[in-house]
């Protein structure tokens, strides 16, 4: 079990493949690489060199003293810097995509390619509350929306009343996994779309027609921010197109790199 020692934390990584491009995988909210690594990651590592991480407090990662989104980027920025890797293509699915977000507006050096995935740079006053929400259920239990409703943040969204939130975070995951619903939701306030004009590499970003969880607005958004971006909204895929369309999701992937010179 691969683990990092970046000093304050500890980073749970894998790596497989080979080859001058290197792809590196961000997860979801609250989620680990694991479910990729059995699932997906076998496909890109036949193409390209392939890291996998866990962010900091949740999967196999350690747990730390602190969490911010900053902090899940430098996390990142310093996992590449001792596996000797100093640029690479960064595909981020959901908050995974938020990080990738923050990353190459912060570490720009870093970033051959980016590709952001069923993601957002800001959410709105229901979308907000909702994410907020996802994280007291998951700190107080489900009193925390009792006798409240949600309303969805757009249409076909499925909200924390809706569908419910996890109850079943693993004690030691408790803290992450807050973390991140608490700086999702604070893209209300603190939103990065004034900070997309920053990020100077490509980017593909990919949304799905049928996401009720961020859905494909956020895509949209970003896109018109982002300097060199493609978009591409999948009819039929729900949140997630890597997985939820994995075919048409591929075809898109490789065509981008491609044409960037980066396949």
């Amino acid at each position: 079990m691969p683990l990092m020692d970046l000093g304050d934390v500890s980073i749970h990584y894998e790596e497989r493949g080979q080859g001058d491009t290197t792809f590196v995988f961000c997860h979801g909210l609250g989620g680990s690489g694991r479910p990729f690594e059995e699932q997906d990651m076998d496909w890109y590592a036949e193409r390209f060199r392939t890291i996998s991480w866990d962010n900091r407090g949740l999967g196999r990662s350690s747990g730390a003293d602190r969490y911010s989104l900053p902090l899940y980027a430098s996390d990142l920025d310093r996992l590449l810097d001792r596996l000797g890797v100093e640029r690479a293509v960064l595909h981020g699915v959901s908050w995974g995509g938020v990080v990738v977000q923050r990353f190459a507006i912060d570490y720009p050096e870093r970033c051959a390619a980016i590709v952001l995935d069923s993601t957002s740079s800001e959410v709105n006053v229901r979308a907000s509350e909702n994410w907020y929400l996802r994280g007291e259920v998951a700190r107080l239990g489900s009193a925390a929306v009792e006798g409240r409703e949600t309303p969805p943040a757009f249409e076909g969204h499925a909200t924390v009343t809706d569908v419910g939130a996890r109850t079943d975070v693993a004690p030691e995951h408790l803290e992450s996994y807050v973390a991140e619903c608490r700086a999702t939701a604070g893209l209300r306030e603190h939103p990065m779309t004034p900070d997309l004009k920053r990020i100077s590499c490509p980017a593909l970003v990919i949304g799905g027609g049928k996401d009720t969880v961020a859905g494909a607005g956020g895509s949209v958004v970003i896109s018109r921010h982002v300097p060199d971006a493609r978009l591409e909204i999948v009819a039929e895929s729900g949140h997630g197109v890597y997985r939820e369309a994995r075919e048409e999701y591929h075809a898109l992937l490789l065509d981008f790199l491609q044409g960037r010179g980066l396949l």
